[in-house]
């Protein structure tokens, strides 16, 4: 059968009518803001359509196949009048200030609200997340709302006979009103509660079962209890190839400590309707109220709430005395615990024998101790059960959507063509910034379950997450290899404590990018890694199983451009060309000269000079041995007759770089004007980058960058010849015509030690010697500058300059005439 034309493209006003709900049909009118008219037929079969997104039906988007229904169900007037009669004519949208995402037994009744509503009385309500509260689109008012609670809800019939504390080991006055009630509106539990006895009586078990026991009692009760119980089961004990196991949003297996969730809840029903004939109890009505409308409570019971709601729990300076009782609103309780029930099949359907239970419960992920002040490493431990992230939507969406997008909830880490499930809180931050988890999503609210109050688990709430997309957060999939080694040795329990601390600081990083993005926070990112191989090269054994980490893709350079003078001159420094001195990356760390992915076999710490000194230092102590290895190599390549016979001492200079800087950056530096601090870290962070070529600039940006504050920066006459001589073959054939300049061996000294004036006449004397003449080289110099350390002006030597920036100083010192400047090629 062919499907008839989408409205899509019939119908020019169908995008207007209708709106995206989750990828349903929006089938509500706003009229005159008078509230919502009458549904369109579409509404009451939203269950047909499919979460997430827009996909395509026979050339419809989901929820196209519900307006084709709804076009065949308006040729026949009689069944479109029915529905009328039996749906109503009035939509009530009904919001619940006493159910917000935080904490998470309000979540909870949130949930238990839309799916009771939806299964005991309106089929077609749908829900959403709004302002901080949970809203509900059904055809009942609040006033029949409030009496379908408490005149004709069913409550679900949840037992956990595998626990000491159930009710159903010796005389229990909650479990006994139960089983001995009369009331129609609690058969099904009656029913539940016989057939239990009867499976703990077929398995001889008076009291508490073992651990041996436990397995066969849980996989009889899964046969044997009716459909409604087993819902129950999904959601709190899973049956593993050997053991059970507990997911943890209902602690280990329905008991929290010494609050036994089911026998509580039992007591709270016995609270609010009569054993006798189900009406409903003298406080019913208001706490009711109370929990739907966040209306004034009267007189609480007093009872457990367990992890789902810290602030109410009792304890110290929980009331005006040192000490308060945990007091609990009966419908609260049993709101929340019908929620719970929607996290069911998904522990089920998704577990396998390698699975752990916690894993395979809806966006359930183990504990990161990141993201929020109030967590530390030792959240990810034993301290931790889990960590779940709640899933909050903006639009509109039916039980059958809800109960899908919790059975199939998970997210994944992608990037780079790789796909995996998120295993931790970072995973997850990471699959939301990359649009990885299910769509229809505006964000999670995670909580995590942590030790808190002594041995007891609270469920904490963290972070509210946006799902966006963060540009570039598929990167961090370069990380992951390495990452897992470096956390494996940090997390070994003879490492350094310095090594989790730099892991921590490492997802941190992650964890902030992700919600954030941003070049700076990609770059504190990059400041963790590189602090994390600082320690890695003072500890010779935790380079036994971590390989220095090496990034491949050049969008890493576009991710953290924050064009700042730091990050250009750590770019610079860090793109220094190998030439005969070896690697960058070889001075800093202990890394193969020519395969800087590699460790050194036998380290040679004369070459590794980067130290913990102040960063001037450090720059010059890398300057002066590159000089050095540069010079060593040339010898030895002329012992061996191998040296090119045009090559002559200090002819290879290791002053060449995949990419150049400003003028107008160095001279900040020279100045003083920029962070040392964060250059430096910066230079320790774009290590692994150092064997990239960045993305290449366009010659107008490059001109544009060079202009920048060079010509209004007054440039020392020290630096300036200083630099002339410093500089590449390549650039000085191109600017000069001459083969090379060599450096005199003490230039580096005299400016290393403050001897500025000195260090002058040297450069002078040596561009003379290769045949360049100024008329200023021979005039006595007045001071007009700032004064500038020699020792600094020495570590501006080592960030490479734009030939057009070289010529400019050329230009400056006298040695090529203004009006002979002519564009010329700009090295790369």
């Amino acid at each position: 059968m062919c499907c008839p034309p989408s409205p899509w493209e019939t119908e020019p006003n169908f995008r207007n009518r209708y709106c995206g709900l989750i990828g349903c049909c929006w089938a509500g009118v706003w009229k005159d803001g008078a509230g919502w008219t009458a549904p369109l037929d579409c509404w009451r079969h939203m269950a047909l359509s499919v979460w997430p997104g827009w996909r395509q039906c026979c050339g419809w988007p989901t929820g196209g196949l519900l307006h084709r229904r709804r076009t065949l169900m308006a040729e026949d007037e009689s069944a479109q009048a029915s529905d009328r009669e039996t749906l109503g004519t009035e939509l009530h949208v009904l919001d619940f200030p006493g159910m917000a995402p935080v904490p998470l037994s309000r979540y909870l009744k949130g949930l238990g609200l839309l799916r009771l509503v939806a299964e005991q009385r309106d089929p077609d309500a749908v829900g959403w997340w709004q302002g901080e509260q949970f809203h509900l689109a059904t055809v009942l008012n609040r006033g029949e709302l409030e009496s379908f609670f408490l005149d004709q809800y069913r409550p679900t019939p949840i037992v956990t006979p595998w626990n000491g504390g159930s009710g159903f080991y010796g005389r229990d006055e909650a479990l006994s009103v139960i089983a001995n009630s009369q009331t129609q509106r609690w058969s099904v539990y009656r029913q539940t509660i016989a057939t239990a006895r009867s499976i703990l009586s077929d398995l001889d078990l008076q009291g508490k079962p073992d651990k041996a026991d436990k397995r066969e009692l849980v996989q009889a009760c899964r046969n044997r209890l009716p459909d409604e119980a087993v819902a129950w089961m999904d959601a709190t004990i899973v049956l593993t190839a050997s053991d059970v196991a507990f997911p943890p949003l209902t602690g280990t297996g329905g008991n929290d400590g010494n609050l036994e969730f089911t026998n509580n809840f039992m007591q709270r029903l016995a609270n609010l309707m009569s054993p006798g004939n189900g009406e409903q109890t003298p406080d019913s009505r208001g706490w009711l109220q109370s929990s739907l409308w966040g209306n004034p409570a009267p007189g609480l019971v007093k009872g457990a709430i367990g992890q789902f709601s810290p602030g109410e729990a009792g304890g110290p300076n929980a009331s005006s005395g040192f000490s308060g009782d945990s007091l609990v609103n009966p419908w609260d309780f049993v709101l929340m615990l019908e929620g719970v029930l929607l996290f069911a099949a998904a522990t089920a359907k998704r577990l396998d024998s390698s699975s752990k239970a916690m894993l395979s419960a809806p966006f359930t992920v183990y504990s990161s101790g990141v993201g929020n002040g109030s967590t530390a490493e030792t959240d990810e431990g034993s301290a931790a059960r889990a960590e779940t992230w709640l899933p909050m939507w903006s639009k509109p969406a039916s039980l059958a959507e809800v109960a899908h997008l919790f059975r199939e909830g998970r997210a994944q880490v992608s990037g780079n063509r790789v796909r995996r499930n998120a295993r931790n809180g970072v995973d997850f931050a990471r699959a939301c910034a990359t649009l990885a988890v299910d769509r229809g999503i505006d964000s999670f609210q995670r909580y995590s379950f942590l030790m808190r109050a002594g041995k007891a688990y609270l469920a904490v709430p963290l972070t509210r997450f946006a799902v966006r997309r963060q540009a570039y957060a598929e990167l961090l999939t370069e990380l992951d290899t390495w990452l897992d080694g470096f956390a494996r040795m940090a997390n070994d329990k003879n490492a350094a404590h310095s090594f989790p601390s730099a892991l921590r600081r490492i997802r941190q990083s992650i964890f902030d990018y992700c919600q954030y993005g941003g070049p700076r926070r990609m770059q504190s990112l990059l400041i963790a890694v590189g602090q994390a191989e600082q320690l890695m090269v003072h500890t010779p054994r935790a380079r036994e199983g971590v390989r220095p980490l090496v990034l491949k893709n050049p969008q890493w350079w576009e991710a953290a451009e924050d064009a700042s003078e730091e990050f250009r001159l750590a770019q610079a420094f860090v793109s220094l060309r190998a030439g005969d001195a070896g690697a960058i990356r070889s001075f800093l760390s202990p890394v193969d000269p020519t395969k800087y992915w590699q460790w050194i076999e036998q380290e040679d710490t004369a070459r590794v000079v980067w130290q913990s000194g102040p960063l001037t230092h450090n720059l010059v102590a890398v300057l002066q041995r590159r000089l050095l290895e540069g010079v060593r190599k040339a010898n030895a390549s002329e012992s061996s007759d191998t040296r090119p016979s045009t090559k002559e001492l200090g002819g290879s200079k290791p002053f060449a770089g995949r990419v150049s800087v400003p003028l107008a950056s160095v001279l900040n530096f020279v100045y003083g004007r920029v962070s040392d601090v964060r250059l430096g870290e910066l230079i320790w962070g774009l290590l692994p980058l150092a064997g990239v070529n960045p993305p290449s600039k366009s010659q107008h940006e490059l001109r544009a960058l060079q202009a920048v504050g060079s010509w209004e920066i007054p440039i020392p006459w020290a630096y300036a010849v200083s630099k002339l001589v410093c500089s590449s073959n390549v650039q000085l054939a191109r600017v000069f015509g001459i083969s090379q300049v060599p450096v005199p061996a003490e230039l580096i000294p005299r400016l290393n030690s403050g001897r500025v004036e000195d260090a002058s006449h040297v450069a002078v004397r040596r561009l003379q010697a290769s045949g360049l003449s100024s008329p200023f080289f021979h005039l006595k110099r007045i001071p007009i500058t700032p004064q500038v350390e020699g020792l600094r002006l020495a570590a501006s030597l080592v960030f490479p300059l734009s030939t057009s920036d070289l010529r400019h100083l050329a230009i400056r010192t006298g040695v090529i005439a203004e009006e002979k400047e002519k564009e010329v090629p700009v090295l790369e």
